[in-house]
């Protein structure tokens, strides 16, 4: 998750304090997750893993780094979905399934609230509905 360049820009007591996610909540903070392609390996699922163990995707023998700030998935996935909407302007009709809004969603062929964090790097999207339409089905 983190290696020795982001010390060496940041500093050790940066680095220690880098993604402080509960707290950036609890002082009102807007938290827009993305899969940060095309400078990041991770895909959206691998970041949720990111987000809710502190831990690397890449590479399961990296301990986790500052646990103490990891996220529960649902609130993760609020990140990612209705705040990442909200900070470009579309929180008023994107990131939520609510009357009103464009149904946006992807069907995962395991329920991530059920398994093992270690699932959401295995999992697959077996269907994709944009504005409604499935444009993806496995």
């Amino acid at each position: 998750m983190f290696s020795n360049w982001a010390a060496q820009l940041g500093g050790d007591e940066r680095t220690q304090r880098a993604f402080a996610w509960p707290e950036y909540e609890e002082a009102g903070a807007l938290l827009a997750f993305s899969t940060d392609a095309p400078t990041a390996p991770f895909e959206a699922l691998a970041n949720m893993y990111v987000a809710t163990t502190r831990a690397s995707a890449l590479d399961p023998a990296v301990p986790a780094v500052h646990p103490q700030f990891a996220l529960p998935l649902e609130r993760a996935i609020t990140h990612a979905t209705a705040d990442a909407a909200a900070s470009v302007g579309d929180g008023s009709w994107l990131g939520r399934i609510a009357l009103g809004y464009a149904a946006d969603f992807a069907v995962l062929d395991t329920d991530p609230f059920d398994a093992d964090p270690e699932l959401l790097l295995v999992a697959r999207v077996v269907r994709t509905v944009i504005d409604g339409r499935t444009v993806f089905e496995v």
